[in-house]
């Protein structure tokens, strides 16, 4: 796993941190147009061929952030219920966003239907990847967004997804009854989402009392729809 940091403080003030997995493919790019709140730093989390932390985050000044908040889309949903229970150096959170994604990325009731998973891996192409671009953007609507989707190469990104299917697949029979490793504060979805079915987003989160925000103009790619990451949890203070 790779990170990017962003210090954004005076260091003798109190402070905050977010934590942000990306999602499937993508780089820390995705969400630099957000304004970081006062006194608050940025650690963003990509690339899940393996969920294995850096040992130098060990060195960033843990003990001195009085607020962490971690916000996770898409496939990072995912990668956060593997990464947080086990990470002992993190502080206590006080708020968990999940956007547009499901502790369960594949499955037919919960997340991305198998059939569309598996052949999205399969079929991955330079042609593919583009059109899969476009599903998550909701069509040309974000053109600009484009040339940061092509930062990493497609070979990368079917490693990725090859890493993430083989985690999945060595799970033991299907489960009948959802549950998260994480006690999420939030769940927001975006209602026009041809990544991650809304209705399948919905009945996961509900079905685990997680309360949810239904964007009705929201496609997968979400973050268009604020200028700070502090709009993301306004609705739940």
């Amino acid at each position: 796993m790779q990170y990017t940091f962003q210090r954004n403080r005076d260091q003798a003030s109190p402070h905050q941190l977010i934590i942000y997995f990306c999602g499937w493919g993508m780089t820390p790019a995705t969400t630099s147009h957000l304004t970081l709140p006062d006194r608050c730093d940025l650690l963003a989390l990509y690339d899940y061929r393996t969920l294995e932390l850096s040992d130098d985050l060990a060195d960033l000044p843990w003990d001195s952030y009085e607020t962490v908040t971690i916000v996770a889309w898409s496939l990072g949903v995912w990668a956060a219920e593997q990464v947080v229970p086990h990470w002992s150096i993190l502080p206590s959170t006080q708020r968990l966003i999940a956007v547009a994604g499901s502790p369960y990325p594949m499955h037919d009731h919960w997340g991305i239907p198998s059939q569309i998973f598996v052949g999205t891996l399969e079929g991955l192409t330079e042609e593919n990847r583009q059109r899969f671009n476009r599903r998550m953007c909701g069509g040309k609507r974000y053109k600009q967004l484009y040339d940061i989707l092509s930062e990493r190469p497609t070979t990368e990104l079917r490693d990725e997804l090859q890493a993430v299917y083989d985690s999945l697949a060595t799970l033991e029979a299907p489960e009948t009854t959802p549950h998260t490793c994480l006690a999420w504060s939030l769940a927001i979805i975006g209602e026009r989402d041809q990544i991650f079915p809304a209705k399948n987003l919905a009945t996961l989160w509900k079905a685990v009392n997680v309360p949810t925000l239904l964007l009705p103009d929201g496609y997968h790619y979400l973050f268009d729809l604020w200028h700070s990451w502090s709009e993301l949890w306004e609705s739940i203070e």
